[in-house]
């Protein structure tokens, strides 16, 4: 997420710490909200106007989010960036405007919080949220636009995770995963929560979510559902977790560098019990087998270098292997 600061104006802040005590019943989620479908249809229509909406941004395990005021979004700098985020209860949003798109402010729909009217770029809000739920908010000036947003605060389903804008190549390692729906962007955060045994694939044989994407350094931690007895299997990492079952039983590996780690329960790799860890940028890997791919490279260093080598590296590859048969007996 991109920090927006003034160097030409004196950075300001408002805490406000007060928990967002009663927000639930405002924004209609959370006891005697109905059911978690119609949670999700109502956190959906929200953002049916706005602009630059491609998921919910999840940040839990910071303590601090920041969210751009005055994004490039429906027609011009009238966005909140990212607009749906979602925190642990504790974590503090800070606003802080961009100075583009003129007077905006941050204002959450039930009075739980609001901000001054300002085009002051690097001036900042501060709101400690506490309470589960979703705290729905918009800039008043330009709602109708939909400059709108959301802070899903706690672990609820609402709203689409956020998807990595291109899809590293995981070959046909995730065929036939039936919950895998794109790679969640959990960049920016030091440690992230795989739930093992969820609904997928059958039964309840599948891992939440199966694709994440990481930065090196961050630690993976698996956790059980209870549901079933399962492990975590990387053969070609080399790590293995025991065969759990209770609800809670963790697993946990710290990933560094860049690349992907492909892994499943090693009994039902083959109904689709199977996940991917994208840890930093890697680069896009060759589909060819390895000994294809030596073999090609081979050949096209051969072709620059000498056009008589490479045909007869060509001639070669033709010819039949011979091999030693062994004397027929006398």
């Amino acid at each position: 997420m991109t920090e927006h600061t003034s160097t030409t104006m004196p950075r300001r802040r408002f805490l406000r710490t007060a928990a967002l005590a009663g927000t639930l019943a405002a924004t209609g989620v959370g006891a005697g909200a109905g059911t978690a479908a119609a949670a999700d249809e109502e956190f959906e229509a929200w953002f049916s106007n706005v602009g630059n909406y491609d998921g919910v941004a999840d940040y839990r395990g910071q303590s601090e989010v920041s969210v751009a005021v005055g994004s490039e979004a429906n027609g011009g700098a009238f966005g909140f960036g990212p607009a749906a985020i979602q925190v642990d209860p504790g974590t503090t949003v800070v606003w802080e405007w961009t100075g583009d798109g003129g007077l905006h402010n941050v204002a959450e729909t039930g009075g739980a919080f609001e901000s001054e009217l300002t085009d002051e770029g690097g001036y900042t809000f501060e709101q400690a949220v506490e309470t589960e739920g979703v705290h729905y908010y918009v800039c008043v000036p330009h709602e109708q636009m939909g400059m709108k947003g959301a802070v899903v605060v706690g672990d609820l389903g609402v709203g689409s995770a956020q998807t990595v804008a291109e899809e590293p190549i995981y070959g046909h390692w995730l065929d036939g995963v039936s919950n895998y729906d794109g790679t969640v962007d959990m960049t920016g955060r030091e440690e992230i929560r795989i739930a093992v045994g969820t609904e997928g694939n059958g039964g309840m044989y599948a891992f939440d979510p199966p694709a994440v994407k990481v930065d090196s350094g961050t630690t993976v931690v698996w956790e059980w559902t209870g549901e079933a007895e399962h492990d975590v299997v990387d053969e070609r990492l080399g790590y293995a977790s025991p065969r759990l079952s209770e609800a809670g039983d963790t697993f946990s590996r710290r990933f560094e560098g860049e690349g992907i780690s492909k892994y499943a329960c090693s009994t039902l790799e083959d109904i689709g019990m199977k996940g991917a860890i994208v840890v930093g940028d890697p680069p896009a890997p060759n589909e060819l087998p390895p000994m294809v791919e030596r073999g090609v490279w081979g050949l096209l260093g051969l072709a620059v270098l000498s056009p008589l080598a490479a045909g007869e590296y060509l001639r070669r590859q033709r010819r039949p292997e011979r091999r030693e048969v062994p004397a027929a007996p006398r």
